[in-house]
């Protein structure tokens, strides 16, 4: 009896270290599963994130060169490192049918020349250049002729999507300003433009 006994807890004691074993190698198993489900998930949408990111830069990319774009600008940069956010509906620089506008509209407290706390000025396209380097990044600069402005632009395309910097050259001083925005056809842009010099 006593021999049944203890063959009895000696075979209770193996079955139950199987089963302690089974059930690590199965909550492992489990766990590298979801580990590499996590990963291969994680992969998928970077894949995706850049499939799409490279659409919109081709799209970009046709629209600057049909001539009928606009870049709806959401942040400004200084000289010395200062930026602003600003509104894309109302801060733009935009090409159709050879005439360019650019608007900045920054103060909200003063109407300014154009109504809208900025200004916004006209003119004629001259000069139109478009290179790629061989990154990819694309690059089209003209230059606009008008009443209240001579100034030399280049938009910059970096590759990564469909936005844009923005750098506005003036002629006849250096106050420089720089911008970067989202580039959309001219035809669905909704921004709203200001009274124009």
């Amino acid at each position: 009896m006593k021999r049944f006994i203890t063959l009895s807890v000696v075979l209770l004691a193996i079955m139950g270290i199987g089963n302690y074993s089974y059930a690590q190698e199965f909550g492992a198993e489990s766990t590298m599963s979801r580990q590499e489900a996590r990963k291969a998930a994680r992969a998928a949408h970077r894949k995706a994130e850049a499939a799409q990111q490279q659409k919109d830069f081709q799209a970009a990319v046709e629209c600057i060169k049909s001539g009928s774009f606009v870049i709806e600008v959401d942040q400004l940069l200084f000289p010395r490192g200062m930026s602003k956010f600003v509104s894309s509906l109302t801060n733009f620089v935009s090409m159709n049918e050879g005439s360019a506008v650019i608007q900045i509209a920054t103060s909200y407290y003063n109407p300014g020349p154009n109504g809208l706390g900025g200004i916004t000025v006209e003119g004629n396209v001259s000069d139109i250049t478009m290179t790629t380097d061989k990154r990819g990044s694309v690059f089209y600069n003209f230059m606009v002729q008008g009443m209240m402005v001579s100034a030399t632009v280049n938009v910059q395309l970096l590759g990564d999507g469909n936005r844009a910097t923005v750098t506005i050259y003036p002629n006849f001083n250096n106050n420089n300003i720089t911008m970067t925005g989202t580039v959309v056809p001219y035809s669905q842009s909704d921004v709203f433009q200001g009274q124009t010099f």
